[in-house]
């Protein structure tokens, strides 16, 4: 009888599975992406201490996420544009250090009793920056005076990359989430009128029937009308709570209406279609949203009539002072050039557009099939 094989020990595929859903949502929570990232900052980069400045307005930044710290001396201290060594980053958006902080002699010293309490000397901040926005700064210190290596500095713009990254997916997260729960409650307040309202209204005509059916002066005409005007606030309770429900923060607005149609494309026909917010997006006039809107619509119903696709992606950012939304499929690509403009509706869109300033392009994608993309300024 052959022996028995060991056996070897299997992975704990439940466990790698829980630290793979860890990881995704720590990033996208902002706040543990950037605690993570700033934690790995003194083994990665070889300082001692290490914390983020995030900004609070215009003009200043809070210290927070202390790592290695002895004391609470640097944690949600204010630094505003200008001073001190990190407020001298966000003024010029460059890597700073200095080998002395309390003795160097090209920043102000607002902030040297903190220094000196947390016994800090070495210093070092870099900007976290992503597509020309300051999203904080990094700071690096040591608890000696000396000059800090190319290598430690090229460790710390390596790190605030990373953390600028982690921000930008969060708040991608955050606001996909925002337009999915604004776009859901939107289909429920739909839903409650076309039904529950529908039955108000049914209510009322069915009350308005019977008073019109009894003799003048029947002893119910009273206790009906009642009946009818009390069905009557309650419909308009419901439509002012449906409005209240279905109508989106203005930062939202465009993407709870991509979202939809997007959806109902997607219901209608069964083509995958996906929105991606790539940027944060700058406040738009209703004309211009309403424009765009308009013109994302009518490129989709281009899809489901035309295209013979299998997917659609509408992705929207903020580009040249203006938005952008891009509706790209990946269907059999563009009519013949003499149908080009009727077919697929260029004038429509491109009229649509011009009112309020914007452009609109058609062209042939790299998966074969139409990209539509259409801008308005902002």
């Amino acid at each position: 009888m052959a022996p028995k094989r060991a056996r070897r020990p299997q992975p704990n595929v439940l466990f790698e599975l829980t630290e793979g859903y860890s990881q995704i949502l720590a990033l996208l929570d902002g706040s543990t992406a950037m605690r993570r990232i700033v934690d790995d900052v003194p083994a990665s980069s070889g300082v001692d201490v290490a914390w983020v400045g995030e900004p609070d307005g215009d003009n200043q930044i809070v210290l927070r996420h202390t790592v290695n710290t002895r004391t609470p001396a640097v944690d949600g201290l204010i630094v505003s544009t200008g001073l001190g060594l990190g407020g001298q980053v966000v003024q010029r958006r460059r890597p700073l250090w200095v080998s002395d902080y309390r003795r160097a002699d090209n920043i102000t010293h607002h902030f040297n009793p903190q220094v000196a309490t947390e016994g800090l000397g070495a210093m070092i901040a870099v900007p976290m920056i992503y597509e020309d926005r300051l999203l904080g700064v990094l700071y690096g210190a040591n608890r000696f005076a000396a000059p800090f290596a190319d290598r430690t500095t090229g460790l710390m713009e390596q790190a605030a990359s990373r953390a600028a990254a982690a921000t930008v997916v969060a708040e991608r997260a955050k606001h996909a989430a925002e337009v999915a729960v604004h776009e859901e409650r939107r289909r429920v307040a739909n839903e409650l009128h076309d039904t529950v309202g529908a039955m108000l209204f049914t209510i009322g005509a069915g009350i308005r029937t019977l008073v019109d059916e009894l003799p003048t002066g029947h002893s119910l005409q009273g206790r009906l009308g009642d009946i009818e005007q009390q069905a009557v606030e309650a419909a308009a309770a419901l439509r002012g709570s449906l409005h209240a429900l279905s109508a989106p923060p203005e930062e939202l607005t465009l993407g709870v209406a991509l979202r939809g149609d997007c959806r109902a494309l997607q219901e209608r026909t069964g083509i995958l279609a996906r929105l991606i917010t790539v940027t944060e997006l700058p406040p738009l006039p209703a004309a211009h949203m309403r424009a765009l809107t308009d013109t994302a619509r009518e490129a989709l119903l281009n899809v489901e009539k035309h295209a013979r696709a299998h997917s659609v992606v509408v992705s929207v950012f903020a580009a040249s002072n203006g938005v952008t939304v891009r509706i790209a499929d990946d269907g059999v690509g563009l009519p013949p050039a003499c149908e080009t403009a009727k077919g697929l509706g260029l004038p429509t869109m491109s009229e649509r557009l011009a009112r309020v300033g914007g452009q609109v392009s058609i062209c042939r994608n790299e998966d074969g099939g139409v990209t539509v993309q259409a801008w308005v300024p902002a």
